[in-house]
């Protein structure tokens, strides 16, 4: 359906072999202590299956598996439903063993969709051979509703939210994931994604990064001209700065305690990642010399997977540059 290409969040496997795709609903209660993320999916492969994995800041992961049959999905309006679980753009129904909720969403901010840059993936996402593509549903929304996990109630009055999703063969051989929306006093929220590209028979590191800041929604990426620079992993930060135009970002990643989830390759979910929601992300941003935002974003998610220091290193053309 080329329609879909215009639709990130719509579902985009219809008659694909060897393929995955998941959605990524992260939630935060209205005291900002309590944070999990529900990631309803699918995978075509040897093993074909449908699957619900939820990850939280106190140190749970679990993967719950559904038959394949057991997937149902819309996309006029987009929807999926797993079993008795829901899950759309405004709503979040869970009725799972260890947690139950039923969440409405309010004033979802996506990445602007365009006739010429169907979201995230902007022109990229037009390419029919990409191993993994990826979408931002919503950089910050209002969230209300109950929640209760293994008997205990957390309160999601006055929560907020964000949403993304992945969708392809495999996840990439490497990459750096960060994002928050938990900005003390500022509508704001950051999402980072840097990964090694296969493209023909070499590959590239891209970046997909995106501010929202009090409606504004300022983007860094491999296709718009931006460049990242000066970036240093080390064991507990990771540091780097951006530029595009006259508009410089300076990022701190803090880094936390992380668990497990399942991972695509090929289709089929055998990989493992180590993400944390209990990670940091302090931000400057300029334009010119001028100060615009200056923050600290707490339960943020991070993944850093595979040797992307030696992948940027061996890019000779890219846009990513190491100290």
């Amino acid at each position: 359906m080329i329609f879909n290409i215009w639709h990130p969040e719509n579902f985009h496997g219809m008659n694909k072999k060897n393929f995955f795709e998941g959605w990524y609903f992260k939630n935060t209660d209205s005291q900002k202590k309590y944070v999990f993320a529900v990631i309803p999916g699918v995978s075509i492969g040897d093993d074909s299956h449908s699957f619900i994995q939820i990850i939280d800041n106190n140190n749970f992961s679990k993967y719950y598996r559904f038959k394949l049959e057991d997937f149902k999905y819309t996309n006029n309006p987009f929807s999926v439903t797993i079993g008795n679980n829901f899950f759309s753009l405004e709503k979040l129904i869970l009725n799972l063993d260890d947690i139950s909720a039923d969440l409405n969403f309010e004033n979802i901010k996506p990445w602007p969709v365009n006739l010429f840059n169907p979201g995230a993936m902007g022109p990229y996402g037009f390419l029919n051979f990409l191993e993994c593509y990826h979408g931002i549903l919503s950089f910050n929304h209002n969230i209300k509703g109950s929640v209760i996990v293994r008997g205990e109630q957390k309160d999601y009055e006055n929560g907020n939210g964000y949403i993304e999703k992945d969708w392809g063969r495999s996840f990439p051989k490497s990459w750096i994931w960060a994002s928050s929306n938990d900005f003390e006093d500022y509508d704001a929220s950051f999402s980072l994604s840097i990964a090694n590209v296969p493209f023909g028979k070499s590959y590239f590191v891209g970046f997909i990064m995106g501010l929202y800041l009090n409606g504004e929604i300022y983007k860094f990426t491999t296709y718009n001209g931006a460049k990242i620079y000066d970036l240093m992993i080390k064991e507990n930060i990771i540091t780097f700065k951006a530029k595009r135009k006259n508009y410089y970002l300076d990022v701190s990643i803090k880094k936390g305690e992380g668990n497990i989830l399942l991972a695509p390759k090929n289709g089929n979910m055998t990989g493992r990642v180590n993400e944390s929601l209990n990670s940091e992300i302090s931000i400057v941003f300029k334009k010119d010399n001028n100060i615009i935002f200056s923050s600290k974003g707490i339960h943020a998610g991070l993944e850093v997977n595979g040797d992307i220091l030696k992948d940027i290193e061996n890019d000779k053309k890219g846009k990513v540059y190491l100290k």
